[in-house]
């Protein structure tokens, strides 16, 4: 009889751990209306996503999807659904941050998401230098500009360009930036200087292929220059190794083209006209106990920045 009594109790527990991962399954293409994204974020493939998704429908006997051939569309059950998940993975997060705070150790994992050109430049030796001093910790590193709800995802900090922080997080300024026009010195040499925004249409400038329109400013004034080139790519460093191969003029953040404009590679050209700038900043939820290893991160990324703003000036 016990045997009995043992497996039904197992049974009930499987189809309940079932069932929660069915509606974890269901929130993630809720967040995406993608089933392909989702099952791709999800490490899955998307026929065993739609099954799942379709048995969890019949187990309700409700829909929680409306499925065309373009679009995935939420019923109202399904943002109900939705809702309630929300609020179950946000206390989960919470409650996962609140047992790592226990510890006053600077030990374990911090979870950073950042931009590509920040990482590349400054990431990676912040936290190479916060490791030598703490080797306890590891890091985990996202590259992306999607905007994170740190309250609930696995991110403790987000490094965003912002003029506008959002209000209901901590915002440290990390860096100020701006855009700056650059080109090797041979390519000057051959083609000729740029003096007005207006010379770019004469030359070859590398760009993104959907940030070809660039902005200046002087005086108050506006103006905006459709620029094209010998090369559309839409990865930074290959276009600043086209540039100081002399392919062209470029327009990226000033961190990123400092260094090679001191050791000659590059030269900065239409100085006298402004572009877009912008603040970095590291995010992170308002908490009022912070556990010591994120509060001891916090302290030696400004202080980190703030050295390499003096360095390079």
């Amino acid at each position: 009889m016990s045997r009995i009594v043992r497996y039904r109790e197992t049974s009930a527990m499987q189809k309940a751990h079932k069932r929660f991962e069915r509606y974890h399954l269901f929130s993630e293409v809720a967040e995406t209306l993608n089933f392909a994204k989702a099952a791709e974020n999800l490490g899955i493939s998307r026929s065993y996503l739609s099954t799942q998704i379709n048995t969890l429908e019949k187990e309700l006997a409700v829909s929680l999807l409306i499925r065309t051939t373009r679009h995935v569309k939420l019923t109202a059950a399904g943002h109900q659904v939705l809702q309630k998940m929300r609020q179950i993975n946000a206390s989960v997060a919470s409650l996962e941050k609140g047992l790592n705070q226990v510890t006053t150790d600077v030990t374990g994992l911090i979870s950073i998401t950042a931009p590509m050109m920040f990482s590349q430049r400054y990431l990676l030796p912040l936290c190479d230098s916060f490791r030598q001093q703490h080797p306890g910790v590891q890091f985990d590193i996202d590259i992306g500009y999607q905007p994170q709800n740190l309250a609930s995802s696995r991110f403790d900090f987000a490094i965003r360009a912002t003029n506008t922080p959002p209000d209901n997080m901590v915002a440290r300024k990390l860096l100020h930036y701006q855009h700056i026009c650059c080109a090797s010195p041979e390519y000057i040499a051959k083609n000729g200087r740029p003096m007005q925004p207006h010379d770019l249409t004469h030359h070859s400038c590398l760009s993104d292929p959907n940030l070809t329109l660039w902005s200046f400013q002087q005086g108050g004034e506006n103006r905006e220059i459709a620029t094209q080139g010998a090369l559309s790519i839409n990865d930074n460093m290959m276009l600043v190794q086209a540039a100081v191969q002399g392919q062209g003029i470029i327009k990226l953040p000033d961190f990123l083209l400092n260094p090679l404009i001191a050791q000659g590679q590059l030269v900065q050209v239409l100085t006298e006209f402004v572009t877009l700038s912008r603040d970095i900043y590291l995010l992170y939820p308002q908490q009022s106990n912070r556990s010591a290893k994120l509060q001891t991160f916090i302290e030696h990324a400004t202080q980190f920045m703030t050295q390499q703003a003096r360095i390079h000036g």
